[in-house]
């Protein structure tokens, strides 16, 4: 059977336009930076408030699996090893923010900006 040519076009559009939305959905769930904004204070002193803009990673990494250990002992302490991979950060920079107090006292704030993050081993 033989299908006309805007038949067989749509067929493929479809198929093509499929095959994005799942390499958007993909890219959208992977491990990425993504921006966030806190507001920084000091825990007591009286002191000015800024918002800041920060990064945190966040994201699905697709290597996980359990596998059941083999021994010779009749006690199985770990009877399974674990794999999986973590979204976590590859890259960060040291930063700080400078906060004026109401008594003339300047404090500042440091925290660590995300610059890249990646999938990696899992630690306990």
């Amino acid at each position: 059977m033989h299908l006309p040519a805007w038949y067989q076009m749509s067929i493929m559009t479809l198929t093509l336009l499929t095959c994005l939305q799942i390499t958007v959905a993909r890219r959208q769930n992977r491990c990425m930076r993504h921006y966030f904004v806190e507001v920084v204070r000091h825990p007591y002193k009286d002191c000015e408030y800024k918002k800041m803009l920060l990064t945190r990673c966040k994201g699905h990494c697709t290597k996980s699996r359990t596998q059941p250990l083999i021994t010779f002992s009749p006690i199985l302490l770990e009877p399974f090893h674990y794999i999986c991979s973590c979204c976590r950060d590859k890259l960060s920079i040291m930063k700080a923010v400078r906060l004026q107090c109401q008594n003339g006292e300047v404090v500042y704030a440091t925290y660590r900006y995300i610059m890249r993050c990646g999938c990696e081993h899992c630690r306990r």
